[in-house]
């Protein structure tokens, strides 16, 4: 495949930018980048002995795909039945094209953060991916995940994540390309060039103005965490703002490989709490660690089952994820995802 004619994929952790990003791309005249297709999260939770067609036909139930509102019988047209396992790649390209071409755009790509742990699988899917990894200062990333009902309302259990979505980057950093939040808001025209550079797509000012290039402002899950995004950009905060000292020491030492390799300093700090206090920080909060892979290893019990995509009972554990969180957000409801398509009559 021509590297200019491959499919972009976003990664990052959660609150890094990636949504930002995505639109960015999104504006250009050529590009357009779904919002969280998730099809490796969703095929990872799927049985591996099931047949593949049978996976598209769960796949096409879940709120990742009805959200982009696409016709799964354009989908599968130009698709073989049955499906062999190693043909896959085919429906997911088929896909991202097939909503790149709703806005008129001939490269197609997808933004998904979960994507990082599947890097292996899309290289070997898709041997000439451009993969932009975005970083964003860990200081900010994980106090900012903390507020999300999808995440742990623990610091540590979000500084330990973020380190591990690092660890799971790290093999692949000489293939994709990375990049700093704070560079993007600070350089956008610089940090955009470097991305458009690496895509293979000539360079476009409407990248630099997102908020008014949007190709749809509804293209997305009506959810109040992602409508900043869609705005124009703003410069971001200082590092750790609103932490204690202890936080931020906890958060660097989590994450201190992140810092060092993306040039984030310490926080200079008047009175910096000693080691030990750091160390049981962290360590004092592993029952929440407990708690929180407890609430996902249910979730994703749940999404095995296409009963549960929507469910009531799925809401409701949703709601015991990050209990906190959702006092941020008064009167809101997890929106049901659009229908899909009424089935075409058969001749």
């Amino acid at each position: 495949m021509n590297p200019a004619q491959a499919p972009i994929f976003v990664i990052g952790t959660g609150r890094s930018g990636t949504t930002l990003l995505r639109l960015m791309l999104s504006a250009h005249p050529r590009i357009y980048v779904a919002h969280e297709a998730s099809f490796y999260v969703m095929e990872f939770l799927y049985p591996r002995r099931a047949p593949r067609r049978a996976f598209l036909d769960y796949y096409f139930q879940s709120s990742a795909f009805r959200w982009l509102r696409v016709d799964p019988a354009r989908v599968l047209a130009g698709l073989p039945d049955p499906l062999p396992r190693e043909r896959m790649p085919e429906a997911y390209a088929a896909i991202m094209r097939e909503k790149a071409a709703q806005y008129g755009r001939v490269r197609f790509g997808d933004k998904t953060p979960a994507h990082a742990a599947h890097l292996k699988r899309i290289y070997r899917d898709f041997p000439d991916a451009r993969v932009i990894h975005i970083v964003r200062d860990p200081r900010n990333t994980v106090p900012s995940l903390s507020r999300m009902p999808w995440a742990s309302a623990s610091l540590a259990v979000n500084a330990f994540f973020c380190d591990m979505e690092r660890r799971q980057v790290a093999p692949y950093r000489d293939r994709l390309l990375q990049i700093r939040l704070e560079d993007l808001l600070g350089d956008a025209r610089t940090t955009m060039a470097r991305v458009l550079d690496f895509v293979g797509e000539p360079w476009d000012d409407a990248v630099l103005d997102h908020a008014r290039h949007l190709p749809d402002a509804n293209d997305m899950p009506p959810l109040p965490w992602l409508e900043s995004a869609a705005r124009d950009r703003t410069e971001p905060p200082a590092p750790g703002s609103g932490l204690t000292p202890l936080e931020i020491r906890m958060i660097e030492r989590i994450n201190r490989r992140t810092m060092k390799e993306h040039g984030y300093a310490p926080v200079p700090l008047d009175h910096a709490p000693g080691r030990l206090a750091v160390w049981w920080a962290g360590v004092s909060q592993i029952p929440a660690l407990v708690r929180f892979i407890y609430c996902f290893a249910r979730l994703s019990r749940n999404a095995r089952d296409p009963r549960h995509f929507h469910s009531p009972e799925t809401n409701a554990l949703w709601r015991k994820v990050n209990p906190p969180s959702w006092g941020r957000y008064p009167g809101f409801d997890i929106p049901d995802p659009p229908a899909l398509p009424a089935p075409r009559p058969t001749s």
